[in-house]
């Protein structure tokens, strides 16, 4: 079998069960999933229930339908940043009041910056994007430059399946997007993307994808993309034309 993609088996076994054993037939998966950042909350708060990711999903819709540039501005920062904590923490004050939720919402910078970029994605491209030709690409997604140095070593090759799958499948990322977080659906869609990822990595590649990051990598990634067809080289995320399309594996 060519090209094993390995499910991290511990953050599938809470919420993408129905995909855990398709998923694991690529290779086997490291222990633990690497952890998240620590929640977004009031210093003084007592500690809260994680939010849900549909909730948290739906009150940052709420909040970047009144204005998108809040969302624009935390996609500009560095994952995992001080600058990136910053603007989760405003932006998930105003979805509780936009929400009319009865206390804040608690959830990681991480998991808010990706319920900001499919809200966005899904407010300004009900239609999808058209990919231009000649093909135009968007920049990489910004990597995380500060943080533990196993969870960034485990994230590094999840960003590099996900810049070269969002414009070789969108039509895919968007069904995934269009899923339930947390879902059997959305289960389905990511393993409807594993022969995509197989054309994104080299022969006898061996990789672990835990779905709780790719769905928000993804998210970015396809709302960055669909900009940039929009808007063509003049948007800011247009990747130089050499870059526009990635390579393909060797086979």
């Amino acid at each position: 079998m060519r090209n094993p993609v390995s499910l991290l088996k511990a953050a599938a076994a809470a919420f993408l069960a129905t995909s855990t054993a398709a998923l694991a037939q690529y290779g086997s998966a490291p222990q633990t999933p690497p952890p998240e950042q620590p929640r977004v909350e009031r210093p003084d708060a007592a500690p809260a229930t994680p939010t849900s990711p549909a909730d948290l999903l739906r009150a940052v819709a709420c909040q970047m339908a009144r204005g998108a540039n809040p969302g624009i501005a935390m996609l500009g920062t560095a994952p995992m940043s001080t600058e990136e904590r910053t603007q989760a923490a405003a932006i998930l004050r105003t979805a509780q009041r936009c929400a009319r939720l009865d206390g804040p919402i608690a959830a990681s910078a991480t998991t808010t910056r990706g319920a900001v970029a499919e809200s966005l994605y899904e407010l300004q491209f009900a239609t999808p994007a058209a990919a231009r030709t000649p093909a135009l690409g968007a920049t990489p997604l910004a990597r995380p430059a500060q943080g533990d140095a196993e969870l960034l070593a485990a994230l590094a090759p999840m960003y590099a399946l996900v810049d070269c799958s969002v414009p070789k499948a969108p039509e895919l990322v968007r069904a995934l997007l269009a899923t339930e977080p947390r879902s059997a659906e959305e289960g389905a869609a990511l393993q409807a993307l594993v022969p995509t990822f197989n054309t994104c990595v080299p022969v006898g590649t061996q990789l672990s994808v835990d779905p709780r990051f790719m769905r928000i990598m993804f998210a970015e990634a396809i709302y960055r993309w669909s900009v940039v067809q929009r808007d063509g080289p003049t948007s800011p995320w247009a990747a130089p034309a050499a870059a526009a399309a990635p390579a393909p594996a060797t086979q």
